[in-house]
């Protein structure tokens, strides 16, 4: 069931937390039904045509990652950018999961896993890591400056801090966005159609990750 806030006007500080700590439990649920998934796919998929590589791909999408690039190839050559959320416990610096509790001010990790097939039965190489975290105050933020009131909402607002992170990402190299001011860099974001929706998202490096911090949005 979906929560929403219910309010007058913008939405007040704890019912906007009331539904970030919500999002971090569904995105926890889905994370665990996704990886069991990607294996099974990868084990038990045919691979060795694009058009076989862009099936797989598709079964990924269904099954809830936020989002897949394939770079296809013949004879099982293939590359795969696998992006998905879920929720981080900034306390313990862990992915929140299934039955974990919930901390006081959770953040969301944003996952970039790369799978490369050498194809030809020869194995491939799989790496994981979160590439960008969004902060509670971040996420809080958004709910109550721009009337964001369900979990769908919040998740909206969390792919379009992504976009604009990884537009800036694109731009630079991975040294120089990760040398981020002590100010961080700003990233606008695309909103909406009116003017009066702009935002932009201020994006630090992280202490302990190669990672960026969407640290708040004004």
């Amino acid at each position: 069931m979906s929560t929403t806030i219910q309010s007058v006007g913008a939405p007040p500080e704890r019912h906007a937390d009331r539904v970030v700590a919500e999002i971090m439990r569904q995105l926890a649920e889905r994370r665990a039904r996704l990886w069991p998934t990607i294996e099974e796919a990868l084990l038990n998929s045919s691979d060795g045509s694009p058009k076989a590589q862009r099936k797989m791909a598709e079964r990924l999408r269904r099954a809830g990652a936020t989002s897949v690039k394939l770079t296809p190839g013949k004879r099982g050559r293939y590359t795969l950018h696998i992006y998905d959320r879920t929720g981080w416990d900034p306390t313990r610096d862990e992915e929140i999961t299934v039955g974990d509790p919930i901390p006081e001010k959770p953040w969301i990790a944003c996952h970039l896993t790369i799978i490369e097939s050498r194809g030809q039965g020869r194995g491939g190489d799989i790496t994981s890591s979160p590439v960008l975290f969004i902060t509670h105050h971040a996420l809080s933020r958004t709910a109550q400056r721009f009337g964001l009131r369900t979990e769908q909402h919040l998740e909206a607002a969390a792919q379009i801090i992504w976009n604009g992170a990884i537009t800036l990402m694109k731009q630079k190299t991975l040294e120089h966005w990760l040398d981020a001011p002590p100010e961080g860099h700003r990233a606008p974001l695309e909103t909406g159609d009116d003017a009066s929706d702009c935002a932009t998202v201020v994006l630090k490096r992280h202490e302990n990750h190669k990672a960026l911090i969407a640290a708040t949005v004004f």
